[in-house]
């Protein structure tokens, strides 16, 4: 009988459903490496991610994002004498060619061609090092701190360098630009030349979109690069259920690249996922406001979205910090507080709380709170006033007598 339970009880656990179990982090063989969210910007994995590291062609994102923001894609250009001798790789621009800047961008970002990267950078700032500059400004701006460029292509100098994590932080931003997304997802494309004998067939190196092998679910794009020092590199995107990832690889050897890219973006869309944490138009509190038609409801500045392991969000404290005191009139869109986001103790954000409406001022109420502390006051005043009238008149009729008086002794 014993034994008989003591089998019912094992098979029921066996088949009990056992609980989803994330992946474990990846072992990437490339020197430095790092993923992020491209919705929130959270790093989901990061080895070595801050290492200054040479970029190799993952330097044409940042080249890239920079002429779509300062020139059109219509734009003509003429091809100078630098970018005909770049050296590199190259579709073998010659000297006085016109393309326009959409042609050059496709040569740039498919066949990864130097000579497009010169041509953009002097059409675009004149020469190659003030765009070098013009570069390491945006990239500051974007908070990649730890990059700097010599050149718009990435050959190798030794004042030429960025890291994984700014690198993703240049990807995120250049993929929110709809041309950019439009060419980095482009396998094949053919631009107009002068010259027959040129090369107008350009081919996308990223194998993630195309290769049988290595073709990659959900690609959406970015950059690869290659030179002796830089070893293989990638900045890769890829976007499943609403969700776009960003995974960076420095210094690979050989097929290490796409294996681990792939890994990257494997273990980012089964352990993660994002979620909204704060709506701009859910009311979080209201405050009453101090000779106001009513209260006022506050609600964050805007959205937040947060990208959450397994299990993680039951960690997150969500703490208001409103305004003590609140005076009429208030306009919509004041700011009057704080909300803070802690994840098990650590902050992960700050947003500011703002009024969701005008609140009015109540003249009435102000007029009975003015009169309130005001005629008592006033009262006494009055009061104290007529005793020091009352005062000094019985003091003058005080003085009248004693005249009168003295005038009849006399």
């Amino acid at each position: 009988m014993q034994i008989r339970i003591i089998l019912l009880v094992l098979l029921y656990l066996l088949f009990l459903p056992l609980p989803a179990l994330g992946q474990q982090p990846p072992q990437i063989s490339g020197e430095t490496a790092v993923l992020m969210d491209a919705q929130t910007g959270v790093v989901l994995y990061g080895k070595e991610e801050n290492k200054k590291m040479y970029p190799a062609s993952t330097t044409k994102v940042l080249t890239a994002l920079v002429a779509l923001e300062r020139a059109r894609l219509t734009d003509m250009v003429t091809i100078g004498s630098d970018a005909a001798h770049a050296g590199g790789s190259a579709i073998w621009l010659a000297e006085g060619e016109r393309l326009t800047l959409e042609e050059l961008l496709y040569a740039l970002l498919l066949n990864s061609a130097n000579d497009a990267g010169v041509a953009i950078a002097q059409h675009i700032a004149g020469s190659v090092e003030k765009f070098a500059e013009i570069s390491n400004d945006r990239a500051r701006e974007l908070g990649a701190k730890n990059t700097h460029f010599t050149n718009p292509h990435g050959m190798p100098d030794e004042n030429h360098y960025t890291t994984a994590y700014d690198l993703a932080l240049i990807g995120r931003k250049a993929m929110e630009n709809k041309d950019f997304r439009k060419i980095v997802a482009t396998v094949n494309h053919e631009i107009p030349r002068a010259d027959p004998e040129a090369q107008r067939y350009l081919f996308n190196h990223n194998k993630l979109l195309w290769s049988s092998v290595y073709g990659y679910q959900g690609a959406t794009g970015l950059k690869t690069g290659y030179t002796v020092e830089a070893g293989q590199c990638i900045v890769a995107s890829a976007e499943r259920d609403g969700r776009e990832l960003i995974a960076v690889v420095l210094h690979a050897e050989g097929s290490n690249l796409w294996t681990d890219a792939i890994a990257l973006l494997n273990y980012g869309f089964a352990n993660f996922e994002n979620q909204q944490i704060l709506d701009s138009k859910k009311i979080l509190t209201s405050l009453p406001v101090q000779y106001g038609k009513g209260k006022v409801n506050l609600a964050p500045a805007g959205d937040y979205f947060y990208t959450f392991s397994v299990g993680e969000k039951d960690k997150l404290d969500i703490k208001l910090e409103p305004a003590a005191e609140v005076n009429a009139p208030v306009a919509k869109g004041q700011v009057l507080g704080n909300v803070i986001l802690s994840l098990d103790g650590k902050t992960i954000e700050r947003m500011e709380l703002i009024a969701a409406q005008d609140v009015e001022k109540d003249w009435f109420a102000w007029g009975k709170s003015v009169a309130y502390w005001s005629i008592p006051p006033f009262l006494i005043l009055l009061w104290v006033r007529r005793k020091i009238r009352l005062r000094r008149a019985r003091r003058k009729r005080a003085l009248r007598r004693k005249r009168y008086y003295s005038d009849l002794m006399e």
